[in-house]
């Protein structure tokens, strides 16, 4: 996943969209390949993506189409989401594509052939310009905020860019020698209701875990990644372990 590094200093939660552009058939088709390309973090999860224009949905953004994502509902189905669809979302800004979380989505259809509806994106062609240009444009807790005792500055600072529902950065990480293990920090924002946040926040979670694999295998990292159970009640749930192999 590497190839994606560029994209996470350019990513940006698009909510504008230029109503003057246009994906072209190309592109649209490209996206979709990918949307059904995707790593899974749980292979044995089975998810479907849909692609369809974004009128037909709740979203009250000017995108030009919305991906309504079903899931299985397992263990570590909403990381799995959150995992691939952060690949997607960054493979699209490599080709000017903004995307957006759009976490209050509603449709129709909330179940389709066992699965459950879990989150919709929106997304749209858009200018160079409407990316971020520079870090500084980042509103992000800093590397050190979230990793105790790193030994890898470059991948915690790709990891502390990682998006979050209402910027809620639920992730703290902690490093023992070749020992990483990160957890989803239960959240004091008020801006959503406690069950919401736990459902958004893992797949926040995901989203993170795209983003340390991506700056592990850019620094030539190798790891063994082992996923733990939800503990109730835990104010810091441990939710993976990477051992590096370097």
């Amino acid at each position: 996943m590497k190839e994606l590094e560029q994209a996470i200093y350019k990513r940006r939660s698009m909510r504008n969209f230029d109503e003057n552009r246009r994906l072209t058939a190309a592109e649209l088709q490209q996206v979709t390949d990918k949307l059904h390309s995707l790593t899974p973090l749980c292979a044995d999860i089975a998810v479907d993506f849909e692609i369809v224009p974004c009128a037909q949905t709740n979203c009250k953004f000017n995108a030009e189409y919305c991906v309504l994502c079903y899931s299985e509902s397992k263990p570590f189905y909403l990381e799995n989401i959150g995992y691939m669809l952060e690949q997607w979302d960054l493979y699209c800004a490599l080709l000017n594509i903004g995307v957006c979380w759009y976490g209050m989505g509603k449709v129709k259809q909330t179940q389709k052939d066992g699965k459950v509806f879990v989150i919709m994106l929106c997304f749209g062609k858009s200018s160079v310009n409407d990316f971020r240009l520079t870090t500084e444009e980042f509103n992000r807790k800093s590397a050190k905020e979230i990793w105790n005792n790193s030994t890898l500055p470059q991948v915690a600072e790709i990891c502390r860019l990682a998006p979050s529902a209402v910027n809620s950065q639920p992730w703290r990480v902690e490093q023992l020698g070749d020992t990483v293990k990160v957890y989803r920090k239960l959240s004091d924002n008020l801006l959503l209701a406690r069950h919401l946040f736990k459902y958004f926040n893992k797949i926040d979670i995901g989203i993170f875990l795209t983003y340390l694999e991506i700056g592990l295998e850019s620094v030539g990292s190798g790891y063994f990644r082992t996923l733990h159970p939800d503990v109730s009640g835990a104010k810091n749930v441990l939710t993976a372990t990477y051992t590096l192999t370097r």
